[in-house]
């Protein structure tokens, strides 16, 4: 099965790494925005999931509200659940990034909307 064209990628996404200076107790602020940095902004198509629906065969304990898919990416697929993915100012907890069939064409990211 071929990935999604291009034109079916319709919302640009930030992915966002921890980078942020930590208090003299080693904590870092990751409510300030400041506290983060671009890795990498890629077009993804989105599919909600409501919130209660689980990825089973990965065993994810945390639901999973959206699924992300955009075109494979060496930086993208090298992202872990430390980074956030933003759009539209909400921002979302990555729980996993899957190479989708394993063949470096298509990036599955699943999130949960960060309270």
């Amino acid at each position: 099965m071929k990935c999604k064209s291009v034109a079916q990628y319709d919302k640009k996404v930030r992915i966002e790494k921890p980078n942020g200076t930590a208090d003299a107790h080693g904590h870092v602020d990751l409510t300030n925005d400041d506290n983060w940095q671009l890795v990498i902004s890629p077009f993804c198509s989105c599919m909600s999931k409501g919130g209660r629906e689980f990825w089973k065969v990965a065993q994810v304990n945390a639901d999973v509200s959206h699924v992300w898919k955009t075109q494979y990416s060496k930086t993208l697929i090298n992202c872990t659940t430390d980074h956030r993915l933003v759009f539209d100012g909400h921002e979302y907890e990555i729980l996993s990034i899957v190479d989708v069939d394993l063949d470096n064409r298509e990036i599955e990211i699943q999130t949960r909307r960060a309270v």
